[in-house]
């Protein structure tokens, strides 16, 4: 949890990558932090999430833990979509009018140079530059590194007709594509830009036209206010709701009279449509509703198959499992090809490392199958009972080999950001590799820092338990405030690593402030870790007592 108030303040000095912020200060080697961190924290989440699940239930029973789950996971995963969620939409806007504010006078000086780019002259906004950046004939269908847009999409998002015009007359393509399969249409429909949607109608777009989860034209003017407004932040824009709104109600007026629905199409003529089910399906899929706290939904999704795996285990009489499930060294034979599978399945062409996150009501079933299996496994190895801590005694190998060989061989594999793949595969194997490798780096990570926190935290320690009992309040309160204090500090002129470093530890001593003060003590720490008392037994007493299992995220 500590590692991802890090991760996302890194995400805006990492080159390379796309966030809300774009900081100057970027660099590569905080891209390499934050995609090590990205490859192996949520994997070790889950393993450790399901240790605890498996030992709640052996301890308390399967209806106290239902009961544990639905108190101290679900109930704030639904408070966190009132409240979190709002509050980072209204962080991001803020950080993106700050970003944008600066980036405009930087961006406008390099699109007077001779060697503007087409991205530098649409950040401009200026139909003067570009028309001498189109005079040099750029690829206009080509994706911009960082967010995976074509230049007529940002265009559409800006709700800039004059210059999507020129580009459509300069030779973009009305239908071209995004890396998520989006089109300048979906683009320009998710703001309400009728005067793009408009001119992409007159010059032919295929308004019937689906992206790649097969969602139509149609559905982007249904997106929540505050994803809206997060992903309208990832480019530094600052909106009108009251605009958007309207102008999402006229882009649907108007492709419905054109005969754009919602229901599911045939790929293939002759082919019968697939059902309305499968398509009401696929919006509960792809719509994104947890967009902070995804992951406390994913665990309540996990609660139904650890039942089914408690009632088996509890009439089967099994009090563990088979060791070599999890100790043995043939267990690697089992869960690495099991993380394969999803893997595989995880987009990974033009920069993406580590695993995906799915934010809707229903989970993406490759993404859920992927987090499953390392809960999975926690659940069996806690069942194995390591008691002389045989999972991870090699430690500084499995440490040294994944960070020094495993991560830069999977960023490399999956993005090419290191430069050197091409002399190694064929471009046809780029996939297989990065799947190896990232499944590879995962476990290793996971099971390695499994070991070295053992080798390092043995017995009870006092500030340990504190900090694992703020973890949970630290993350959940941490991103609306990363995000404000990227935007805030943009323009200073330091290194990147040093205002990740400054955003990190001024986020998380506020927030442990406001834990103490105004959270451990009252109704919000009750129901995330249990009820806690100003005046606690002797510390040796505490010491003494056995580790309390009612920690919300364990």
């Amino acid at each position: 949890m500590l590692l991802g108030i890090v991760y996302h303040a890194a995400l805006a000095y990492a080159a390379g990558t796309w966030w809300m912020i774009q900081d100057p200060s970027q660099s590569s080697l905080v891209y390499l932090f934050q995609a090590g961190v990205h490859g192996f924290r949520m994997p070790l989440f889950f393993v450790v999430s399901g240790f605890f699940t498996a030992l709640l239930w052996r301890r308390r029973g399967l209806a106290a833990l239902w009961k544990n789950r639905l108190l101290r996971i679900l109930v704030p995963c639904l408070l966190g979509l009132v409240t979190l969620v709002p509050a980072m939409g209204w962080s991001s806007g803020r950080a993106a009018g700050a970003g944008a504010r600066f980036r405009q006078g930087q961006e406008v000086q390099k699109a007077a140079s001779s060697e503007a780019s087409v991205w530098n002259a649409l950040a401009s906004g200026d139909a003067a530059v570009l028309g001498r950046v189109l005079a040099k004939k750029p690829d206009l269908n080509a994706q911009q590194p960082e967010s995976g847009i074509v230049p007529l999409s940002m265009v559409a998002l800006q709700g800039r007709a004059d210059l999507a015009r020129q580009l459509i007359e300069a030779g973009a393509s009305v239908n071209g594509t995004n890396r998520d399969g989006n089109t300048p249409l979906h683009a320009a429909v998710f703001l309400g830009r009728t005067g793009v949607v408009d001119l992409l109608v007159s010059h032919g777009v295929n308004v019937h036209v689906r992206n790649a989860q097969g969602e139509s034209a149609l559905q982007p003017a249904r997106a929540d206010w505050p994803t809206t407004e997060f992903i309208a932040g990832l480019f530094s824009m600052k909106l009108d709701r009251a605009a958007v709104e309207a102008g999402r109600a006229e882009v649907v007026r108007r492709l419905t009279s054109l005969g754009v629905t919602d229901s599911p199409a045939s790929s293939k003529p002759g082919e019968p449509k697939p059902s309305v089910v499968a398509g009401v399906f696929q919006s509960l899929i792809n719509t994104p509703v947890f967009v902070v706290v995804w992951f406390l939904w994913f665990l309540c999704w996990m609660l139904l198959p650890f039942s089914i795996y408690a009632w088996v285990a509890e009439r089967w009489g099994g009090s563990a499992s088979p060791r070599w499930l999890t100790l043995g060294s043939l267990k690697w034979l089992l869960w690495l090809p099991l993380t394969w599978v999803p893997q595989a399945f995880m987009s990974w062409e033009g920069g993406a490392f580590g695993p995906d996150t799915a934010m809707g009501l229903v989970p993406m079933p490759h993404v859920f199958a992927y987090y499953l299996i390392f809960f999975a496994f926690g659940v069996l190895y806690y069942e194995s009972k390591d008691e002389v801590g045989q999972l991870g005694r090699h430690w500084r190998w499995s440490l040294s080999v994944s960070l020094l060989v495993l991560l830069p061989l999977g960023v490399e594999f999956a993005t090419g950001y290191l430069g050197f793949r091409a002399h190694l595969l064929a471009d046809r194997h780029f996939h297989a590799a990065t799947v190896l490798f990232q499944g590879l780096y995962a476990w290793g990570m996971s099971v390695g820092c499994i070991g070295a926190f053992r080798a390092w935290v043995q017995g009870e320690k006092p500030w340990v338990r504190y900090l694992s009992d703020s973890a949970y309040w630290l993350y959940l309160g941490h991103l609306p405030l990363v995000i404000w204090a990227q935007g805030a500090i943009v323009g200073w002129p330091i290194p990147g690593w040093v205002k990740c470093l400054i955003i990190s530890l001024g986020v998380t001593g506020l927030l442990l402030v406001v834990y103490e003060w105004g959270v451990r003590y009252t109704w919000v720490g009750a129901l995330l870790n249990g009820r806690k008392h100003r005046n606690p037994p002797a510390l040796k007493s505490v010491l003494s007592m056995p580790p309390p299992v009612s920690g919300g995220l364990q």
